[in-house]
């Protein structure tokens, strides 16, 4: 067996006599000695490998010179450095075997991986020009030179680094998608096609190569030719429907409509249970103006199982606008939603949005439940808690539920409008009027966003303040309501009589019943508001009339026959001083 001639001293070893056996902890150290010595190229063998003349006999081993072996162990000890983080000691040891083996590649390829990690990009083009003068053909080397190249922004020298690796190595065909990306970087696209067509004709039409032409012709606006591509994919495999829907997209996005319509049908024949063939022919129905075509195929996409309840919502959010969803095309998207959620194993999920189809079609006692769900799923969205108080409002036997819901809501939300203002409504119709102003007051101390509520609350405070007898604040209050919200029939048929009652200003009770008499001439409430007043005013001839009207459109109402008595007797109520 072959021995080491002389005593040999690897870094880590200790030193050996020429005749002691190896342990077996050492082995690997001679294997990566091997190995370096073959990749850095640091000078010639003194021996060349013989050929072998039969699989049955044993190779001869190559005889290595103790110099070699040296400047090898030394080029290990400088990549271990260099990969246990000791990049300074690293680039020591490799300048200094470069400096001592000017011809060792290995070395100035090691220098230049360093100094490019630092960023000094013209101090590593200069080590790994020298690495690659060297080792023309080694991949490794001209691989580091383009990622210089491209450091520097020298798109012609990466390009030229890239050229080099694929004559070197013609077979691998990574090296052609690199160089075609570098023809990309130099916005040569052209040239970075022809690259790839050289890829195609080692083999074959295939789709990472087909869709990556594609996409550089789109990025340069040259849609004929990354139509062409796609085109050639979809002829090479007719049985894949993906190329097929992908063709049909792309005639859509060029408003070729008739041609995407092929497709589409080629897709549907190839696989009638495709679950997105449906949506997308609502889509082709919708852009050439036929939304009923587009409702049916959305219709037949949604009866597909394999489309999850979420997919669903997300599309009818994303296909109908917001006028369609609920006005124009209102009967098929709720249509289409109560289908999804049948389907909907998260409820909670999507509870708002059905909550809001359904309170849009005033179903409030339905709404409620749903909008009930979305809060338990997450109670930190006021629109909610507003939309189920709304909800709960319209639905008389959960009226009870509701005043709890409002507490609620105005403990997590304490400058709300809504939760104060229903609260105060329930207190007014107890009579509790101490409690609703205490609400109401509440509520106008937080302002009101965008005036909402503000005149109904204002209306309410004046109710409350003429009830406890503080007329001069319930006028103020009546006035501030009014001029928020001038046409508001029932607040200037109340103030009006308020005032009525107190024998007040009567020209300008008077002027305000009018209105209400004109906009609602068969207002019982009214007619007799005003007919009392003109009673008060000494016009009990006209009051007559509108009074006898009150009661023939209210004959039960006590107040009503009391004040047409109080007139036809021919007894006149005096004012009040």
């Amino acid at each position: 067996m072959y021995r080491v001639p002389t005593a040999v001293r690897v870094r880590g070893v200790g030193v050996r006599t020429k005749t002691e056996r190896r342990p077996m902890r050492y082995r690997h150290i001679v294997i990566c000695v091997a190995l370096a010595a073959v990749v850095c190229g640091c000078g010639s063998r003194r021996a060349s490998v013989p050929v072998v003349p039969s699989r049955y006999e044993r190779p001869a081993l190559r005889e290595v010179s103790q110099e070699q072996l040296d400047e090898d162990s030394e080029l290990i000890g400088a990549v271990s450095l260099q990969e246990s983080g000791h990049v300074e000691e690293a680039l020591a040891a490799y300048s200094r075997l470069a400096e001592r083996r000017p011809e060792c590649a290995a070395a100035w390829y090691g220098m230049g991986r360093i100094l490019l990690q630092r960023g000094w990009a013209d101090s590593a083009m200069a080590c790994v020009s020298r690495a690659t003068a060297l080792s023309p053909t080694n991949r490794w080397y001209l691989m580091l030179q383009g990622e210089v190249c491209g450091f520097r922004g020298d798109a012609r020298g990466r390009i030229d680094a890239w050229e080099r690796i694929v004559v070197a190595d013609p077979s691998r065909l990574e090296n052609y998608y690199e160089l075609s990306n570098a023809y990309v970087m130099a916005g040569d696209v052209d040239r970075a096609v022809e690259v790839l067509d050289r890829v195609e004709k080692r083999v074959g039409i295939s789709e990472p190569v087909s869709l990556q032409k594609q996409r550089l012709w789109v990025a340069a606006g040259k849609q004929d030719k990354a139509e062409r591509e796609l085109e050639r994919l979809a002829g090479a495999m007719p049985s894949e429907k993906r190329y097929q829907a992908m063709m049909a997209e792309m005639n859509m996005n060029r408003g070729r409509y008739a041609k995407a319509k092929q497709y589409y049908d080629r897709v549907l024949a190839a696989d009638p249970d495709d679950e997105y063939i449906h949506i997308q022919l609502a889509e082709y129905y919708k852009r050439i103006g036929q939304p009923e075509a587009a409702d049916r195929e959305m219709g037949l996409a949604f009866e597909n199982r394999r489309l999850d309840c979420k997919t669903k919502v997300q599309l009818l959010a994303q296909f109908y606008t917001n006028e369609e969803f609920y006005g124009s095309r209102s009967a098929t998207t709720f249509a289409l939603l109560e289908r999804a959620m049948q389907d909907c194993a998260d409820s909670a999920q999507f509870a708002l949005v059905y909550g809001d189809v359904l309170m849009r079609q005033r179903k409030y006692a339905e709404a409620a439940r749903w909008l009930e769900l979305s809060l338990g799923n997450d109670s930190s969205r006021y629109e909610v808690w507003e939309a189920l108080l709304i909800c709960l409002s319209e639905v008389p036997e959960r009226e009870g539920e509701m005043l709890k819901v409002a507490a609620r809501a105005e403990m997590l939300f304490p400058m709300k409008t809504l939760p104060l203002y229903m609260q105060a409504i329930d207190a007014i119709g107890r009579k509790k009027y101490d409690e609703g102003l205490e609400k109401l007051e509440k509520a106008a101390k937080w302002g009101f966003l965008n005036g909402y509520l503000e005149a109904e609350s204002y209306a309410a405070m004046a109710e409350c303040h003429y009830r406890l007898g503080h007329y001069e604040q319930a006028w103020r209050a009546f006035d501030r309501s009014v001029a928020l919200q001038p046409d508001n029939m029932g607040v200037l048929n109340n103030y009006a009589y308020y005032l009525s009652e107190q024998n007040l200003e009567l020209e300008k009770a008077e002027a305000m019943s009018r209105r209400t008499i004109e906009a609602e001439p068969d207002n019982a409430n009214s007619l007799d508001t005003y007919g009392w007043i003109l009673h008060l005013m000494g016009r009990d001839g006209e009051a007559r009339r509108y009074l006898e009207k009150a009661v023939r459109l209210d004959p039960k109402s006590d107040t009503l026959r009391r004040h047409l008595e109080a007139v036809g007797g021919g007894t006149e109520t005096k004012r009040k001083p």
